[in-house]
């Protein structure tokens, strides 16, 4: 059984998770919904995570996928069996008995423990650090702990800001369900720790204004060539297959 954490409200990145997963053919998944308390305040100029472009009632959307729907208005309210893995879709601050009673996943559209906390692409191009997505256990620390997958983003010469941003986020959403099995496995895996890290607040305005900018900056001093990445690719695939 899996659960996903999610808010009570049609959400993008829930409506990706929930398809993906039907589509790996995952059938048991409990799907948590809990409110949506806080209140936005701050509003980027610059948006770079896809919104919710369809009107879609996900209780309805769960039901036709045959997965279970559940409201609920704390933590404590979800019953499923203790270690059960738990993917987080959107959720707030979890409380500490839950993060010790399940595998919690989460997608962090950051390279842990490089960009912590929140905005990670884009403090990564200001800071001309690596773009990348990392899918981890939540612990006691914010984007750092046990690593699932950790993978870097490559960015091309003729990209644009927003071209990356949908490659980190289909990054997101494909490394979550992957995790899913990788977390099965009985493996060694890397911890990392956050420590000397800044865990990052919303970018603002002052800065965000110079993020074309920057982002033409760092094309210029780490973009690839396509071609040649593709190249690579094949190559690696080739090697592995002999």
């Amino acid at each position: 059984m899996i659960g996903v954490l999610t808010y009570d409200v049609p959400h993008r990145k829930t409506f990706d998770t929930l398809c993906l997963l039907k589509a790996k053919g995952y059938q048991d998944i409990y799907v948590w919904a809990i409110p949506m308390n806080y209140k936005k305040t701050f509003y980027p100029n610059i948006q770079h995570r896809p919104s919710m472009p369809w009107d879609v009632n996900m209780e309805k959307m769960c039901s036709n996928l045959r997965y279970d729907y559940r409201k609920i208005l704390r933590y404590d309210a979800v019953n499923q069996k203790e270690n059960d893995i738990m993917l987080v879709c959107g959720a707030g601050i979890m409380p500490d008995f839950f993060i010790k009673k399940y595998r919690i996943i989460n997608a962090h559209p950051g390279y842990i423990p490089n960009c912590r906390g929140l905005d990670a692409l884009k403090w990564a191009i200001y800071n001309e650090d690596i773009i990348g997505v990392t899918t981890h256990i939540i612990g006691d620390e914010i984007d750092a702990g046990e690593i699932l997958i950790r993978k870097k983003i490559p960015v091309f010469k003729n990209d644009t800001f927003h071209l990356v941003a949908q490659r980190v986020y289909e990054s997101e959403i494909q490394m979550l369900v992957d995790s899913v099995n990788i977390l099965k496995e009985e493996r060694k895996r890397l911890v990392v720790s956050g420590e000397g890290y800044k865990v990052n607040k919303r970018m603002p305005h002052d800065l965000e204004k110079d993020l074309y900018s920057k982002f033409e900056k760092y094309k210029n001093k780490f973009a690839e060539d396509r071609e040649d990445a593709q190249r690579k690719i094949l190559e690696k695939k080739k090697i592995e297959l002999d």
